[in-house]
């Protein structure tokens, strides 16, 4: 039996390999308990907790597996002994495919709504192999046929490539309208099919986290669902899958002559975590829906003029843009009230301190937004008056501010809570406190907008990842996370001479290649002794061994985390 004792976390990055009896416990972020587990300790697989899936995808309706991979999945691939499962793929007739392997799912069998959820493994290598542990929706019923029920990829490989672990999601809508985001962590070369390592992830509400030997390398928080409102699809069960693809789309044609190969599992482990999310986000909308209507927008005129809002698919901002933003569009006849829009979408704000949005405003134009929080105090999840509150700030947008700055592109408006006032022009009643959470009166139902003209003519700007939030400052330096392009290490100067929204410090991938490794080396290495301000990561004037060490620190990374940039 495998020790379940928890190991202490050290070394540099992930160049040095795990002990075997090592567990990979769950991030700073949550505290977790263990509560499902396949240590595989037995000599065959358990079918308590997992099913087989037999064929080539036709009896599930998905021939070739949706990926026109070339394997037939049997029974016979898979084996347990000495506290490992091996899935083994062979160059063998079965059905109607020259290649065999395995495909396990918990359907049924073992299903969660959020976790943390962990395989250490070895892989395999050669062209055409795909090893994966993966997640599927147990109830696609819900929000629709893949992708609009989602899919999370904690574990993909392909053997041309065996280093390079791909983190992914899957949503959007039903296929071919399915959309996907994802990021690469890259280990030492070989270790992936020499050594084991530790794949997880940890999905709470609104927010998916990805770990290599509890290296913290990606999140999201953005995507969206045809079937229903955010945080759809992935706020429903889903289920574990392990397999070994033969080709498909991803690894491209197989190479025979790298056959047999194994794909081996030393445990898989499920822990139920903490439901709400520590790093202090609730996202109210993320726009990418690309549907106002669809998920409860509304919009209203007003006394001098008219407009609507609809989805921008060009112009999003550079961090949470996505795929879409909300495009408004009104024409004032006069300066006065012309209309404004909002949405229906009933939130806890337990906890947060701040909303925050992002918006372009077009040049030379001059309006106020007038946003208001409206508050369900009488806690019947519906606004009325008297018995609700209203809670409105003022945000000014003209060319020279101070809210946003027409013409100034892609801005991020962030404002305490204890900046809006009680506004009892619309809701009279409520008990005036803004108090949206079940500990208090209520929730939050709508965020409502008015737009107050200035001047006749357009008013036009783009908006985009309404969210309300805590901020936090990890590394202390003064600028909380989300605006900071570097937020694990002290970088109060901000420097980013590069441009590329990751601050000097960490960001020793000198050729911009997304990845950090032998030729950012030999980029330092040309770069040695002078000058160079891209190079010079700590900014102390001079390309030296100081920034040599800190390329050593991030060796085999990726640049970031920046709060600017989607990592």
């Amino acid at each position: 039996m495998k020790s379940l004792t928890a190991a202490a976390a050290g070394g540099f990055l992930a160049l040095t390999a795990a002990s075997p009896a090592a567990l990979a416990q769950c991030s700073p972020l949550v505290t977790c308990e263990l509560i499902w587990q396949d240590e595989f300790d037995g000599n065959e697989v358990d079918t308590s907790k997992w099913e087989f899936m037999i064929g080539d995808g036709s009896d599930f309706g998905i021939p070739g597996w949706g990926n026109n991979e070339e394997q037939w999945y049997t029974e016979d691939n898979a084996t347990v002994a000495n506290g490992l499962l091996t899935i083994t793929a062979r160059q063998e007739f079965a059905g109607n495919r020259a290649y065999t392997s395995t495909r396990l799912r918990s359907l049924n069998r073992g299903d969660w709504t959020y976790g943390r959820f962990e395989a250490r493994a070895r892989l395999p290598e050669g062209q055409g192999m795909w090893p994966a542990f993966w997640m599927l929706s147990s109830v696609p019923e819900v929000y629709g046929v893949w992708a609009a029920s989602g899919e999370i990829d904690i574990m993909e490989s392909i053997g041309s490539q065996p280093d390079r672990i791909l983190g992914t999601i899957h949503y959007g809508g039903t296929f071919p309208e399915n959309v996907f985001t994802g990021n690469d962590y890259f280990l030492p070369p070989g270790s992936a099919t020499s050594e084991f390592h530790v794949y997880a992830v940890e999905w709470q509400p609104g927010q998916i986290r990805w770990y290599v030997d509890d290296v913290l390398y990606a999140s999201q928080s953005n995507w969206f669902s045809t079937g229903g409102p955010y945080p759809a699809p992935f706020d429903v069960d889903f289920h574990l899958l392990l397999n070994l693809a033969v080709g498909g789309n991803l690894p491209g044609p197989v190479d025979p002559s790298v056959l047999p190969q194994e794909f081996v599992i030393d445990y898989v482990r499920v822990y139920e975590i903490e439901p709400a999310v520590n790093a202090g986000t609730v996202v109210f909308d993320d726009m990418e829906h690309a549907n106002p209507p669809g998920v409860g927008w509304f919009q209203f005129n007003g006394d001098t003029g008219g407009g609507g809002v609809s989805a921008n698919t060009v112009d999003v901002p550079p961090a949470n843009g996505g795929n879409a933003s909300l495009q408004a569009n009104w024409n004032a006849g006069a300066s006065g009230f012309a209309g404004g829009f909002g949405r229906t979408n009933p939130l806890d704000l337990t906890g947060m301190t701040h909303f925050s949005f992002w918006i372009n405003p077009d040049a030379g134009q001059r309006y106020t937004l007038e946003i208001n929080l409206q508050d369900d105090d009488n806690g019947d999840s519906a606004i009325s008056s008297p018995e609700d509150d209203e809670f409105q700030y003022q945000c000014q947008v003209s060319p020279t501010g101070p809210c946003a700055v027409s013409g100034g592109g892609w801005q991020r408006v962030t404002i305490p809570l204890s900046s809006f006032f009680d506004d009892n022009s619309f809701l009279s009643g409520g008990n005036g406190v803004l108090d949206a959470s079940p500990a208090g009166n209520g929730q939050l139902i709508n965020v409502v907008v008015a737009i107050i003209s200035e001047q006749t003519g357009s008013i036009s700007f783009r908006t985009d990842y309404w969210s309300f939030l805590t901020p936090q400052d990890d590394d202390g330096d003064g600028i909380a996370n989300l605006d900071d392009n570097c937020s694990e290490v002290q970088n109060a100067d901000q420097r980013d001479t590069d441009g590329d929204l990751y601050g000097n410090l960490c960001d020793a991938d000198l050729d911009n290649d997304g990845q950090i490794n032998f030729a950012d080396l030999g980029e330092m290495k040309a770069r040695f002794f002078g000058a160079d301000a891209d190079a010079d990561l700590d900014g102390d004037g001079a390309v030296n061994f100081f920034d040599l060490g800190l390329l050593k620190e991030q060796f085999f990374g990726t640049p970031g985390p920046s709060g600017l940039v989607d990592d």
